[in-house]
């Protein structure tokens, strides 16, 4: 095994020039054929700047309307717990960087039902319905859109997971025409925001998107 110390690479053959930079080359014993190529987290600074300050923003946001409305932290605190649980998810996902798309997804279903049960079991004040299910889906959509921007190769799952959680998202307005809801406005954001993602799918990705569904659900 030989080693170039100027494209620090190694290479599994007997010559004594570098295929890449024809420099002399070093032998010595070495295992790994390629080098460990560390992630480049300055190429995706921005994105990380801008979750950072929407999560801060959102934080902040649900706390002081939730203080103001009932002078107390109950559902605010539901929102805080995913957005951290938001960035226990990215920090793994990039490390791994597999399937990231699908484990915010997943993420998102316990997190909804979960507040769902808690609010259920503690008099059902409807807090679940009214703020945790469409910010969350908002936030999720919006999250993932941004990552699709930045993550060419992201095109399949986005196209998949941003179809399904548009139609979650527009369970809000399902139970707006019930009257089921008694706060409206976050509603009408989640099916606003749903109904743009769904346009924006059918106009530009219609195929794909039909072709995703059809590999999906083998229909």
């Amino acid at each position: 095994m030989s080693k170039c110390l100027k494209c620090n690479v190694n290479i599994a053959s007997s010559t004594n020039i570098c295929p890449l930079c024809n420099n002399p080359i070093k032998v010595e014993n070495v295992n790994d054929v390629f080098p460990i190529i560390e992630y480049n987290y300055k190429n995706h600074k921005f994105l990380y700047n801008l979750l950072k300050f929407l999560s801060i923003v959102a934080i902040f946001v649900c706390i002081f309307f939730n203080f103001i409305v009932s002078r107390t932290l109950s559902w605010s605190l539901f929102v805080v717990a995913g957005i951290i649980s938001f960035w226990l998810t990215l920090i793994t996902a990039i490390k791994g960087r597999k399937h990231f798309i699908r484990m915010l997804f997943a993420e998102m279903i316990l997190i909804i039902l979960i507040s769902f049960m808690w609010d259920y079991f503690t008099g059902f004040n409807k807090w679940s319905i009214n703020y945790c299910l469409p910010f969350i889906c908002s936030i999720y959509t919006i999250a993932i859109l941004i990552m699709r921007l930045f993550r060419k190769r992201l095109a399949k799952e986005f196209i998949f997971y941003a179809t399904i959680n548009s139609l979650i998202g527009l369970v809000p307005g399902i139970l707006i025409i019930f009257n089921k809801v008694d706060v409206l406005w976050p509603s009408f954001i989640s099916v606003i925001i749903s109904l743009v993602i769904l346009a924006f799918l059918l106009v530009f990705n219609k195929k794909q998107m039909k072709n995703e569904l059809e590999r999906r659900f083998h229909i």
